[in-house]
């Protein structure tokens, strides 16, 4: 069924043409968008009383200019924005990292002079000469090299036969204009440039030129909105109630999720309503993105379109990391981040291929690996994955194709897209709506751009295509659905049966001009439009969508960041005026949304402490697991019971447990080959032991820059570490083995339990065995450790595990190292170690529970606190 307004704009058509009737095909109507054509053509079938006929031409301009045959393809913009690159580049001016900005900036003002139809004066003093009256001063050295290099660039452009995609457009219009033989009809077409005035001009020189007005369907809330936003509110007339009081609201939110719940709750209860055609003008992107998400949670569809640029997709991201990769020399979260997605080689088997993935990241998180094609292909060897192998070596094939030569935008991009064949990306993309456009755009720009043979460096190159993603958008057509997000211009003549303009605050309507070439006065002077124009169209198009839907909600984040954020100063002037005349204002209270009418909003906050039964147990059990169980029971059974192991970080920048690390590693090596120490020459084992550590950490280094500056720490300390080895082995004490591991397996409830541990180093003496434990902590943290029998378990366990009648810390970090010997009786201190551990096994497979304790001192460094929620227990 059409609208009242469409339908009297198909009455005036019939007006004219009803003898042409059932055959309208000779005719034309330009309008100005899509949805307006099928809004007249659903008028003309109910005007023609459902006959069937054959319509007009429906086509917005750029269409109908389209349709002109026999004319030579007009110059690419991309080709035109890489011409105007290549200017700025030779004239010297400007550094690198500005070209591209800049030569986007000038092609945008170089179209809208073309659009405008205007030319810059032949000489450059006689153009200088304007800028000066527009700047109201003589131009200083950055301004007039601005001037100069535009001046310079329009008539050096001029000279192209080829004309751009402006220059065409005009061309094209102007010959349509001549070839007039029937009358032109239009809807309205708002914000036309002066060349499609022109047009219009001319063919109405030849033929009528007849317009189809398409009335608002609330006249009085025009006569509204002018009185408030003209200059004398008291222009119109009062009347007894407000025409907008029940029909339009203004909602303010305190963050963007409320904003996104409030939108969504009112966008559901027009559809609860039975409104079939719910537009939403999406001023916000970020707004409208999180409100997407909200209403497909619902499975309420939207249909955009608006679009979305390419940079935002998901499909730009894998060219993104791409780039990284080449440019950072493989960094670990680059790769995995690309590995892990969906569209790279989708040529293999998922399920492999997540296995391969998942096998690479434990691989590189264990040895450490930041960087390095090189490392990665190491590290696969040494690992035994040869399906790793396969897929960096066909990554490196790939990169081999961006390695260090200057090529034409067209090569570059053919060596794009044949590596995304190599990367197994292609084929997926294909499959993939937004992929698909993705690809057709890549073609796009390298076929457009072969005649450039102007060579460009590969950062060059990325710079390029992440400006045209940045630029291109993406639609998916594929849906249909009452609710459709577009923008505020295309909301212009719809008829819509709600309107929910998300977004409206002071930084989006008006949407504020982007800094250009020229300031607004010097635009004014030149003939261009500026932002009053631009303000001026964009309000008209905020009050024709005001007048015409039965129903509308302004929403704005009216707190971002704990900061206020205005409403648009055009609503806050329409709420000014509605109370000073009606005494009521359009701003409603912040609704508070139930859980049923907004949705789930995720698992509520719990009442207690978790604690929960297990009745099973671990196969095998770490000191380091038996530590996590005595800390907190609740983390011992996420960690261990359920499996949620933290994966190992991988050090980008070195710290001290690396430092602990390689030095356990360095001195490991450097007692096995020298097993006494006694004997022995003291220069000779001071190189020795330096040579080791060095060895150690110059491996390190070739992936952490501090490795050195550890390393050289060690240095200062090296000599008191061999005092203490010396007077070590004096009281008798030899070096047995290091990194020794030891297991006991235990009966507990029926089944066997293993406890595992790995000891730094075992000396022997006459006496027995001693446990050694390296530590880079503080001496008096260790001290501390060893005051508190039964909450620090290492040293008893390792004493119980390896029959051992001594064992102690080395404080190796101090200027004087220091054996800290367990002092309580380590024998004793081992059995009752042991007893503890079975009991608390034999309870948990009787079901006893496994508490989080929310001791601060564990739950400051644990990973789990995100799981018990400690912050949201209840307070004590």
């Amino acid at each position: 069924m059409p609208t009242a307004a469409y339908l009297d704009a198909a009455r005036q058509f019939l007006d004219y043409e009803a003898a042409a009737a059932p055959d309208f095909s000779g005719l034309t109507v330009l309008v100005p968008h899509y949805a307006a054509a099928q809004g007249l053509l659903a008028g003309l079938g109910h005007a023609l009383g459902r006959q069937v006929f054959l319509p007009p031409r429906l086509a917005t301009l750029p269409t109908l200019a389209a349709g002109v045959s026999g004319r030579p393809a007009a110059e690419p913009d991309s080709r035109r924005l890489a011409d105007i690159y290549s200017f700025l580049k030779r004239t010297g001016r400007l550094q690198e990292r500005q070209l591209w900005p800049a030569a986007v900036e000038l092609a945008g003002l170089l179209r809208e002079l073309s659009d405008s139809q205007l030319s810059l004066p032949a000489d450059y003093e006689g153009f200088q000469a304007r800028l000066e009256v527009a700047y109201r001063r003589r131009l200083n050295a950055p301004m007039g090299f601005e001037a100069r290099l535009a001046h310079e660039l329009w008539y050096a452009l001029q000279q192209d036969v080829r004309p751009d995609s402006g220059r065409d457009y005009a061309e094209r219009l102007a010959w349509l204009a001549t070839q007039a033989a029937g009358p032109l009809y239009h809807l309205p077409l708002p914000g036309l440039s002066v060349v499609e005035q022109r047009f219009l001009e001319r063919f109405a020189e030849r033929q009528p030129v007849r317009a189809l007005a398409v009335p608002v369907a609330y006249p009085e809330r025009v006569a509204l909105l002018d009185a408030a936003w003209s200059a004398v509110a008291g222009q119109a007339g009062t009347t007894a109630a407000s025409p907008l009081a029940d029909v339009l609201g203004f909602c303010g939110a305190t963050s963007l999720e409320d904003e996104a719940c409030s939108a969504e709750a009112q966008v559901r209860q027009w559809l609860a309503e039975g409104q079939s055609q719910i537009g939403i003008v999406a001023l916000d992107r970020v707004a409208a993105r999180r409100l997407r998400a909200r209403l497909e949670r619902q499975a309420i569809l939207v249909q955009d379109e608006t679009g979305w640029t390419f940079s935002t997709a998901a499909v730009s991201h894998v060219l993104d990391r791409w780039f990284s990769l080449l440019q950072d020399d493989c960094y670990y979260r680059d790769l995995l981040d690309f590995l892990k997605s969906p569209y790279v080689f989708a040529d293999l088997p998922a399920a492999d291929l997540q296995q391969t993935v998942a096998a690479l990241e434990l691989a590189l998180r264990r040895a450490g690996v930041v960087e390095g094609w090189t490392r990665f292909q190491r590290l696969a060897r040494q690992a035994d994955l040869p399906a790793v192998e396969a897929l960096i070596e066909r990554m490196q094939a790939a990169r081999r194709r961006f390695t260090g030569q200057r090529l034409p935008l067209a090569a570059w991009q053919e060596r794009m897209l044949q590596a995304l064949d190599q990367l197994g990306v292609s084929p997926a993309f294909e499959a993939d709506w937004a992929g698909g456009q993705l690809l057709a755009l890549l073609r796009r720009l390298q076929q457009d751009l072969l005649g450039d043979k102007a060579p460009y460096r590969f950062a060059e190159w990325r710079r390029w295509l992440m400006l045209q993603l940045d630029q291109a958008t993406f639609v998916d057509a594929r849906v249909e659905s009452p609710v459709r997000f577009t923008h505020l211009r295309a909301a212009r003549l719809r008829e819509f049966d709600a309107v929910l303009i998300l977004g409206a605050d002071a930084g989006h309507l008006p949407e504020s001009a982007a800094p250009g070439l020229f300031n607004q006065a010097v635009r004014r002077e030149l003939g261009l439009p500026g932002q009053a124009e631009r303000e001026a169209e964009l309000q008209a198009a905020l009050a024709d969508v005001i007048a015409r839907a039965p129903r509308l909600c302004v929403t704005w984040q009216a707190l971002r960041d704990g900061e206020p954020v205005a409403l648009s100063p055009w609503l806050e002037t329409l709420d000014l005026y509605h109370r000073s005349r009606f005494g009521s204002s359009l701003k409603r209270a912040r609704r508070v949304y139930a859980e049923a009418e907004a949705g789930p909003r995720g698992l509520p906050s719990p009442t207690a402490r978790p604690a929960p039964v297990s009745g099973r147990l671990p196969e095998r059990v770490t000191v380091s697991g038996w530590q996590s169980l005595v800390d907190c029971p609740y983390r011992f059974y996420a960690r261990h019971l359920l499996g949620l192991n933290e994966l190992d970080e991988v050090a980008e920048e070195m710290d001290k447990r690396d430092y602990g690390t390689l030095l356990h590693a360095a001195l490991a090596r450097f007692h096995a080959d020298h097993p006494s120490l006694l004997g022995q020459a003291r220069p000779a084992l001071e190189a020795a032991l330096a040579a080791t550590v060095a060895a150690a950490f110059a491996e390190a280094g070739q992936s952490q820059f501090l490795a050195e500056a550890w390393r050289l720490r060690w240095q200062r300390r090296q000599a008191a570490y061999l005092d203490w080895a010396l007077a070590w082995e004096r009281a008798g004490h030899r070096f047995d083995q290091a990194e020794a591991k030891v297991m006991l397996t235990l009966p507990v409830a029926g089944v066997e339990v293993r406890l595992e541990g790995r000891l730094d180093r075992l000396d022997a003496s006459a006496a027995g065995l001693t446990v050694l434990d390296y530590k880079t902590q503080s001496k008096a943290s260790l001290q501390a450790k060893l005051k508190q029998p039964g909450e620090d378990v290492q040293l008893p366990c390792y004493g119980w595990l390896a029959g051992a009648i001594e064992a102690g810390f080395v404080a190796l970090d101090e200027d004087k190292v220091t054996w800290l010997a367990w002092k309580d009786g380590l024998a004793e201190a081992a059995q009752a170690e042991a007893a503890r551990f079975v009991a608390t096994f034999e309870a948990l497979a009787a079901g006893a529970s496994l508490p989080a304790q929310g001791a601060a001192k564990v739950c400051g460094h644990c990973e789990m606190c995100g799981l018990c929620r400690r912050d949201h227990w209840p307070q004590t």
